[in-house]
């Protein structure tokens, strides 16, 4: 399949808050963000190359409380247990 017929076949991209356990790195929980890109980059840096943040990025303290402020404190951190990796999805119409 050639990557013209993917990317005409995008709806949208979702980007997700995914928690992982530390204990056993087994994703915990998912949890949806709608979040503007402009935004997200004011939070997490983009790595060279990821300028749409389309790689996952571990969230630190500061950084997980700048994305919780944004979601009206939905996510109850706990660092002791838990990791926070920001992640994006593309949603396609096959």
């Amino acid at each position: 399949m050639e990557s013209n017929d993917l990317m005409d076949k995008l709806e949208k991209v979702e980007r997700t808050v995914n928690i992982y356990s530390k204990e056993t790195k087994d994703e915990v929980e998912e949890i949806k963000i709608d979040i503007p890109l402009e935004k997200l980059k004011s939070i997490v840096t983009p790595k060279d190359g990821d300028p749409l943040l389309y790689r996952g990025y571990v969230l630190d303290v500061e950084q997980l409380r700048e994305i919780n402020d944004e979601l009206a404190g939905r996510i109850k951190p706990d660092f002791k247990l838990y990791y926070y990796v920001l992640e994006c999805h593309g949603i396609y119409n096959w």
